[in-house]
């Protein structure tokens, strides 16, 4: 690589320093990927990152440069690099639809982290998370994860692994490509990969929260699975899928209705376990399947939902005013929210971030991604439920001091 002026100091958000944790994120919109790492990386710099939390719009895949720049500026071999392809991207300063941007901690040696990643997830999801998360268990118990995927999967079966396999809470989602369901990548260190997931495993005395919003209201009357495979929904309650939407709503699934009309999944067994899916028109058959970002089994009974802009963002106050209570004092937060909100809210999405940045009385280092589906356990009254996969919801993950 040639050797690269030094930019001037960007925007950045950084915690108290007088605290043992610290943390700073920044955004570049700098389109030469190379320049742009080394940009974020200088940023990130004062902060002496352990691990960074790298993500960008679609626009830096060509090739590695962007992880490599932020790697050669922080210059520490111990470094580890996790992220992804996003629908744009989530700073403390606001959302960009093109740029990068960068989330990096120090706990100064009170954690432990450890990076794993696992190809084939298109073809086999579930291989490739258990594949992952043996890599992590190598390094004994964990507090909690972080997993990004490409988003070419049945990101149901990740769930079915990550509920059933994996005892301490994940969070994380699939990555994105500005709403065009394309192309999408991980970062996983100085690597770019595709048709793969990368985990994120941290162990060790750092305090974390995770709070969600998918109280999206149900309309019509539930109906049953009857015929499904993988991602595909080919019979609801007799009907084809496309025409329960139509019975339920009273209007037909349009191609504008990407990530918005959503299936709650009832389970009578696990009420607790609320979880969405949302239908990709793009994706449906002209038999009138319908195509969804995650799959649903046969036998299980949904319900449509439907939101407003109003609703999406009082979840957010929500969410904002139960982080300002957290338990411990928040340094650095991640957002990963569905790329149907960012379509639902259109120029008010800013306010995912500024609703929740708002009710710190400092500026709280952030980054996050629109996603093409979240990941997240739920709290309930007994702690965390079981890992789960949504859509049309909003995953905040808190960290901070004890």
């Amino acid at each position: 690589m040639a050797l690269i002026e030094r930019k001037p100091k960007l925007k950045t958000s950084s915690s108290d320093p007088n605290t043992i944790m610290r943390a700073q994120s920044a955004q570049t919109h700098q389109s030469d990927p190379y320049r742009a790492g080394l940009e974020l990386g200088e940023a990130l710099a004062e902060c002496a990152p352990e691990v960074v939390f790298l993500l960008s719009s679609i626009h830096y895949g060509l090739d590695a440069d962007l992880a490599e720049g932020v790697s050669d500026a922080l210059d520490n071999p111990l470094l580890l690099i996790v992220g992804n392809s996003g629908d744009g991207i989530y700073e403390s300063g606001g959302m960009l639809d093109f740029g990068a941007t960068a989330l990096g901690i120090n706990s100064e040696g009170r954690a432990r982290w450890y990076l794993a990643s696992a190809g084939n997830v298109k073809a086999d999801p579930a291989a490739a998370t258990r594949a992952a998360w043996q890599q992590l268990q190598q390094h004994g118990p964990l507090n909690w994860a972080l997993l990004v995927s490409d988003f070419h999967a049945d990101a149901s079966q990740i769930e079915q692994v990550l509920a059933d396999e994996v005892p301490i809470p994940v969070v994380g989602g699939l990555a994105a490509d500005d709403n065009r369901m394309h192309d999408s990548f991980v970062y996983a260190n100085r690597e770019i990969l595709r048709d793969s997931l990368a985990m994120l495993g941290c162990q060790g005395d750092i305090a974390f929260e995770i709070d969600i919003g998918n109280t999206l209201p149900a309309v019509g009357s539930p109906g049953q699975i009857d015929d499904a495979a993988g991602a595909e929904v080919r019979q609801i309650d007799g009907l084809s899928a496309m025409d329960f939407i139509e019975r339920e709503t009273g209007k037909p699934v349009l191609q504008s209705d990407r990530g918005i009309v959503s299936l709650t999944i009832i389970n009578p067994d696990a009420p607790s376990e609320r979880k969405l899916r949302s239908i990709v028109p793009d994706f449906s058959t002209d038999a009138g399947h319908l195509g969804l970002y995650g799959g649903i089994e046969t036998g299980k009974t949904v319900q449509v939902c439907l939101a407003t802009p109003a609703q999406l963002l009082q979840e957010v106050d929500e969410i904002a005013a139960r982080a300002a209570r957290a338990a411990f004092q928040p340094k650095a937060a991640l957002i990963v929210s569905c790329g149907g909100r960012k379509q639902m809210l259109g120029p008010q999405i800013g306010n995912e971030i500024s609703r929740l940045t708002g009710a710190f009385a400092e500026r709280l280092p952030l980054a996050g991604f629109p996603s093409f589906g979240e990941i997240a356990p739920l709290q309930g009254p007994a702690g965390y439920t079981r890992n789960l996969f949504h859509n049309m919801t909003y995953v905040l993950l808190l960290l901070g001091d004890r």
